[in-house]
């Protein structure tokens, strides 16, 4: 695969100039999903006496404690305080992200395949219309929900690495020793960070591979461990800015419509609008991360187009 650095300016300069016929109509398809994502991460902005998220983050301390992390760790909190955020914004977003947010990858992917078989700007809309974007969606809807299986399982990989090192710390006595249950606080949330990592950036490429190739579920998820062997620090790089960029436009709707909801208690004309307005950019950036996603599915393919051939025709990613 080549640098991120190249990946990322190849995908700026694909999302540049195809902005109007495919980066517009692309953001207002994500626009639903991204406007529900920035307010299920505000649960105050869903009703005066948010309850949900309280009660999910105290089961699942409880359930995290009696698996055997310690009580007093800082891990356990950073765990439980990350899972049950994430759980909450999972289910509140499901809907818009099986439906719209899928429509607007695909319509991104056929528009990039199109600039990429060089038949120029006025061909991207109609590679990509609506009866194409029904033939692509079963496919990327089942493995979307391969994708959620595949992190539910890297999940569980980690927290049982976790728990067996808690366990192994405290058959050596070290659990009594701050500094060595803070290290390893610490490498723990490094492995979590790093794999969860991964595991994004593999689902994302599978959702490609799906509306690229029409393969579903877990061939589209096989396809892509496949074409990131070897290169999976590169595509976690490559994902890196669009990520700090989503964690920027949640940070800026916290700060200019969630705060001043909860210090007035009423949601001004103004604050709808401005609202709007971060979740379209917030849908832009969902626009260019499947741009780059993209790029590293084409880089990725021409570097290993040799054992990809040799795989299909021993009928291993057979269509």
């Amino acid at each position: 695969m080549g640098s991120a650095t190249r990946i990322v300016r190849m995908a700026l300069h694909a999302f540049f100039s195809n902005y109007h016929p495919a980066a517009s109509a692309a953001a207002l398809l994500a626009l639903p999903f991204s406007a529900a994502a920035l307010v299920s991460r505000s649960p105050a902005l869903l009703a005066q006496r948010p309850v949900i998220l309280p009660a999910l983050s105290r089961r699942l301390r409880r359930v995290l404690v009696a698996a055997g992390f310690p009580p007093a760790s800082q891990l356990l909190f950073l765990l439980n305080h990350r899972l049950s955020q994430s759980i909450f914004s999972f289910l509140a977003t499901l809907p818009f992200s099986l439906s719209f947010l899928l429509l607007a990858k695909a319509y991104v992917v056929r528009a990039t395949q199109a600039r990429g078989r060089g038949r120029g700007r006025s061909a991207a809309p109609a590679a990509s219309g609506p009866l194409r974007l029904r033939g692509c969606y079963p496919a990327m809807a089942t493995t979307q929900l391969a994708n959620f299986a595949a992190l539910l399982f890297a999940h569980a990989a980690v927290f049982a690495a976790l728990l067996a090192a808690f366990s192994g710390a405290e058959a050596l006595r070290l659990g009594s020793e701050g500094r060595a249950m803070l290290a390893l606080s610490a490498a723990g949330v490094i492995v979590y960070s790093v794999a969860l990592a991964n595991a994004t950036a593999v689902c994302n490429l599978a959702t490609v591979v799906a509306a690229a190739e029409g393969r579903s579920g877990c061939h589209a998820v096989l396809k892509a461990v496949l074409l990131v062997r070897g290169d999976a620090a590169t595509a976690v790089a490559v994902a890196l800015p669009a990520s700090l960029a989503t964690a920027a436009v949640e940070g800026l709707f916290q700060i200019r419509i969630t705060r001043p909801y909860m210090l007035n208690g009423k949601m001004s004309s103004a604050m709808v609008c401005e609202g709007f307005l971060i979740a379209y950019i917030h849908s832009m950036i969902c626009v260019l991360d499947t741009v780059i996603t993209c790029m590293v599915y084409q880089t990725c393919k021409a570097s290993h187009s040799c054992d990809l051939l040799e795989l299909e025709e021993k009928g291993d990613f057979a269509a």
